[in-house]
């Protein structure tokens, strides 16, 4: 595989005889991609080498392929120029349109949620243990005390009745007073035993209220613990839920942090793009005002001697064909006031005697849009014989004209042409102090949107002005 390099392709296009050919836009793309570099050299060769219209056509048409391929503009015609081919501006709308139906971050897991199903039984366990009633006890109510009353009763009838039985038996049948008292002391024995087991059936009763009370909390920390594992499940699950949710989330934002890249990088790349055409532009327009002055200045030279300058000329000037008019007229009036000895129609003197035309003067060099150099140049056709003040004078003069034309419509034109010629001659002070006195709040506010941001960005071209 070839090693192409930037270098190298400099050295390739330089030992051609081709590297004053390629434009700017060419070699940056080919600093970018030094094989493009190779491969527009390969087409302009072929360009050269091409005999007929047709092939050189061709050839310049697959060099603008390549450069809408690798970089997105064309070389116009004959591949000098740059011109955007509107992929960056189209990739754009694209990342826009994206990022503008974005939409807000949605998560379509259903968050989890808890619901106690122990919460009647916890309730009512609780209000059982609270609200217990206070221990009590009765041994009329008590069974066993029944059942051991029947029992020791009964025992003592018995032992009674063998008592008594016992000593009729030893006394021949007759009762006597220790039989009694054998007897009684029997039955007193067993009501004695009776009232012993009072303490003991207190007890049992006690004990058993206390073990109802240690199962019911039992099976109150039965239920709660059930419960606790359940919501423990919800907690987990919740944690999941929190952590998938914001996994998505970081996931959403980074999409939106690439296409907020993708657009800031495509427009970054679009305003170089911008600032090479402009450049261009800029460089055009200069070239042109270069020409146009040039031609002034013939159309001005003829004039002056009292010859009439070609359509082609006067077309190159600029001059509309009223004003080269007016202007031969204006010269016809200088020379027959000159010969007459009279004045103009503004007297005044400049560095030297006789008598000067100001309206003249200064009317020829606004309609040439270059007011400084016309009259550099054409002090001397208007009478002067210098041209000290003859700029600061122009700038009164001027501004007297568009105060006067305030009252009516002055065009976006003129004004855009005025602001031009401000910003190109004048030190950036003195260009504020005369952008501010043009741009008023009521003439900023008659313009429309699309005049304003043609205003701004002609203010933005020339960085000392904001």
């Amino acid at each position: 595989m070839p090693n192409f390099t930037y270098d190298g392709f400099l050295t390739a296009a330089s030992n051609a005889g081709l590297l004053g050919e390629f434009s700017q836009a060419d070699l940056d793309t080919a600093k970018k991609y030094p094989e493009f570099g190779y491969s527009i050299l390969g087409l302009k060769q072929d360009i050269h080498k091409a005999t007929t219209p047709e092939a050189k056509l061709l050839a310049n048409e697959a060099a603008n392929q390549l450069r809408s391929s690798y970089g997105g503009y064309t070389g116009g015609k004959y591949g000098a120029d740059y011109i955007s081919d509107g992929k960056i501006p189209n990739q754009i709308d694209s990342v826009l349109d994206k990022i503008n139906g974005f939409g807000s971050f949605t998560f379509d897991q259903e968050r989890p949620t808890y619901e106690n199903q122990y919460a009647k039984q916890q309730q009512a366990l609780l209000d059982a243990i609270i609200n217990r009633p206070d221990f009590s006890w009765s041994k009329e109510e008590d069974p066993q005390w029944s059942s051991y009353k029947k029992s020791y009763l009964r025992e003592g009838d018995r032992a009674t009745a063998n008592a008594l039985g016992q000593a009729a038996a030893a006394s021949g049948g007759r009762p006597s007073t220790a039989a009694l008292t054998a007897a009684t002391q029997a039955g007193d024995y067993y009501a004695t035993q009776l009232n012993d087991i009072i303490p003991t059936l207190y007890q049992q009763a006690y004990d058993r209220y206390l073990n109802e009370y240690n199962m019911s909390l039992q099976d109150l920390n039965a239920v709660n613990t059930q419960e606790q594992l359940d919501y423990a499940k919800y907690l987990d699950q919740l944690g999941q839920f929190n952590t998938d949710r914001n996994f998505a989330f970081n996931q959403y934002l980074s999409d939106f942090d690439i296409l907020q890249n993708q657009l800031a990088s495509l427009q970054g790349q679009d305003s170089v793009d911008y600032s090479r055409w402009m450049d261009r532009v800029n460089l055009y327009e200069q070239n042109q005002a270069e020409e146009a002055d040039l031609a002034r200045a013939q159309v001005d030279a003829i004039l002056s001697t009292g010859g009439s300058p070609s359509a082609d000329l006067v077309g190159a000037s600029g001059y509309t064909n009223e004003y080269v008019q007016a202007l031969q007229e204006a010269y016809r009036r200088q020379a027959a006031q000159q010969a007459a000895g009279g004045g103009g129609s503004r007297s005044g003197s400049s560095g030297g005697g006789g008598s000067a035309d100001y309206d003249g003067l200064f009317a020829a060099a606004l309609e040439s849009g270059h007011p400084k150099s016309f009259i550099a140049n054409n002090y001397k056709k208007y009478g002067f014989t210098s041209q000290t003040g003859l700029s600061d004078e122009y700038e009164e003069w001027a501004l007297e004209q568009e105060e006067k034309a305030e009252a009516g419509a002055v065009s976006f034109n003129q004004l855009y042409n005025r602001l031009s010629i401000i910003l190109s001659e004048e030190t950036p002070d003195a260009a504020q102090s005369l952008v501010d006195r043009l741009l008023t709040d009521d003439v900023w506010d008659s313009l429309s949107a699309s005049e304003q941001n043609r205003i701004q960005q002609l203010l933005r071209n020339y960085g000392s002005v904001e």
